[in-house]
């Protein structure tokens, strides 16, 4: 289990984790990774508010589930242990102050589920002209 930074709840609901998943790879360089990792509820009136057009939309909204997956990764290569904390600390100030606000809006749960189910719909429509049902 990767060391857990911190755990940010939302007030729209979301809750991220961020954990550390940097990897020593030589002498005292680290390739840093930063994961935020969260889930978007599917609320029933997201699901109303999808309308299929085509049997693949359909399909993939009967797939959809109870919850979509949230995943960010925020990496710096070739960083000194020396510099390693410091880094990472502005890579969540950068996160902070870029995507973070985005995804605190009240609106964002219900675009971020209306996304993956276009996804999803994308991605069944390649497998079934492929032939790879």
């Amino acid at each position: 289990m990767e060391p857990l930074l911190k755990e940010l709840t939302l007030d729209n609901g979301i809750v991220l984790e961020v954990t550390d998943e940097s990897s020593n790879y030589y002498a005292d360089f680290w390739n840093l990774k930063v994961v935020i990792r969260g889930t978007v509820k599917v609320a029933p009136d997201y699901l109303q508010a999808i309308i299929p057009t085509n049997p693949y939309e359909q399909e993939a909204k009967e797939a959809l589930g109870y919850e979509v997956p949230y995943h960010r990764e925020l990496t710096r290569i070739g960083v000194r242990e020396a510099e390693k904390e410091a880094t990472i600390q502005k890579l969540l100030g950068s996160f902070g102050k870029n995507p973070l606000p985005y995804l605190e809006h009240s609106s964002f749960p219900k675009k971020m589920v209306r996304s993956h189910w276009k996804n999803l719909a994308d991605e069944i429509k390649g497998k079934k002209r492929e032939g790879n049902e």
